[in-house]
């Protein structure tokens, strides 16, 4: 296991390089130096899935597996997970609330079709992946895009080209991200 992944019970501040890299998703509509990532489980007793990240307003809970020093040096599935996260704090930021607009998101789940629906109409897992996906096609091209919908990290349930898929996410993210 590498050392950063090793030790429980810490926490930190966002690196430089992850407010870059958040900023360059949600502009300054988030107050980055709010931001506490904790690499513990939210859960008492470790009960957090390894392999599962929880948001509470402007803490990230990491368990060990999926904590990183610094998102932005990490592989692209990092960076789309971080970004998915950064996600769930704008949405608290935005005072969004499960309960609210059809948010409830273990109904509806992280899989969604671009269909037309601004980002509103989908379900606070779905917003959060759209932004994520829609980050790494900007950053990794259409190609790494692709490789993270076959390990699953991306949940779009089309098959779209590289021109289409650009376009679709340009409507769904119409006056994104939100004053």
């Amino acid at each position: 296991m590498k050392k950063e992944q090793e030790k429980e019970n810490t926490l930190r501040r966002l690196t430089s390089g992850e407010i870059a890299l958040a900023k360059s998703v949600f502009m300054s509509s988030i107050p980055y130096h709010k931001i506490r990532i904790y690499r513990e489980s939210y859960l008492p007793s470790g009960l957090q899935s390894e392999r599962a990240e929880r948001v509470t307003e402007d803490k990230i809970y990491c368990r060990p597996l999926l904590y990183r020093e610094d998102y932005a040096q990490s592989l692209p599935e990092m960076q789309h997970l971080f970004i998915h996260e950064m996600a769930h704090v704008w949405q608290r930021e935005k005072r969004m609330n499960a309960i609210d607009h059809r948010q409830v998101s273990w109904i509806t789940g992280y899989r969604y079709q671009l269909d037309g629906r601004l980002l509103a109409e989908y379900s606070m897992a779905q917003q959060a992946q759209i932004i994520a996906d829609s980050f790494t096609l900007e950053m990794e091209g259409h190609k790494g895009w692709r490789d993270l919908i076959r390990f699953y990290d991306i949940t779009l349930d089309d098959d779209l080209s590289e021109p289409v898929a650009r376009q679709q996410y340009r409507h769904v993210l119409t006056n994104f991200p939100w004053d």
